[in-house]
């Protein structure tokens, strides 16, 4: 995430920066979509410089989360998972629906602590249906399917990002593209990285994809300029596209065998946990409550949660076929 999102970008891999990324996400009002008070506000601007990354960085932050650290941030993201294998054809594998929830506090000048969380449910590509059990259509295997449940998806950001995942310290400047084109912003925001991974392949052999995760994700966002320029709108309303490459998931059982998976997905805020898709947020109520809501402040300095520190910490490996 979300979020696919920013801090699922951070982390490089998905979860998902639904991430800062995608990742990730979330809740305030839109302006053409206001009340003729809120249509009076909208009307005040204040110029971004995009080029100063203090201003870059607090632009980022209103898009992608709230600057009020007393609101938290819904965004949902959902579309396709794809196998990429070989010279053959992309495949549909399953589909996917998420949602990341976060909220900011303020720690210092251009200085701010994210804390996210996020979950997602792996689909039939017909049907739409959430699945549990998923039949490999390259091994006709049944696969029991794990959404994606990251409790803890935190990081630091200023001018300088700094986040943890899976053991390993990122540390990179902030100053993500911006275009502006006929009253709009588009922003946009992409990591690639390759990091040991925490699944070692000689005790996961059918869930490690190997060594090293490859990852590369691109978030792209775009607002009302209008809306981000605003000085009394601590977040704006945005829509936008996650795109991710990265290895199968452990759940997949496809072992080091060749290829990976593709996501491409749409993303948005929500207004509120309730403009959720309805299967989506009955699933959650039912099985995965706490998702619901953005990790409190004890959560800082913990270990950040992956799909593959998650899996490894809810299963055990499944024997050599």
């Amino acid at each position: 995430m979300i979020f696919s999102s920013l801090v699922e970008s951070l982390a490089n891999r998905r979860g998902a920066m639904k991430a800062m990324a995608g990742a990730s996400t979330i809740a305030a009002g839109m302006a053409a979509m206001a009340g003729p008070a809120e249509a009076k506000t909208a009307a005040k601007r204040e110029p971004i410089d995009f080029k100063d990354p203090a201003q870059n960085l607090k632009a980022f932050i209103k898009l992608t989360s709230d600057l009020d650290p007393k609101k938290e941030s819904i965004g949902w993201f959902g579309g396709t998972i794809y196998g990429n294998r070989g010279v053959e054809p992309l495949k549909p594998l399953v589909g996917v629906t998420g949602v990341g929830v976060s909220r900011i506090e303020t720690v210092g000048p251009n200085t701010y602590r994210m804390f996210n969380r996020e979950f997602a449910c792996y689909t039939d590509v017909k049907t739409g249906e959430i699945l549990e059990k998923w039949t490999n259509p390259y091994t006709n295997e049944v696969c029991d399917v794990m959404p994606i449940n990251n409790m803890i998806v935190n990081a630091q950001v200023s001018p300088i990002v700094e986040q943890e995942f899976d053991g390993h310290k990122v540390s990179f400047p902030f100053t993500p593209p911006w275009i502006i084109q006929d009253g709009k912003a588009f922003s946009m925001f992409e990591i690639q990285a390759a990091f040991p991974n925490p699944m070692k392949p000689d005790a996961w052999p059918r869930e490690s994809a190997g060594p090293i995760n490859r990852t590369g994700e691109m978030f792209q966002r775009m607002v009302s300029l209008a809306d981000l320029e605003n000085p009394e709108l601590t977040a704006v309303d945005y829509v936008g596209t996650w795109t991710r490459v990265g290895p199968w998931l452990p759940w997949m059982l496809m072992g080091q065998a060749e290829g990976h998976v593709l996501y491409r997905s749409f993303m948005n805020r929500c207004k509120s946990i309730n403009s959720l898709p309805a299967n989506l947020l009955a699933y959650m109520k039912a099985k995965y409550p706490e998702f619901l809501k953005a990790p409190g402040p004890e959560t800082w300095g913990k270990p950040n949660d992956s799909s593959w520190t998650v899996y490894m910490s809810q299963n055990k490996p499944k024997p050599a076929k």
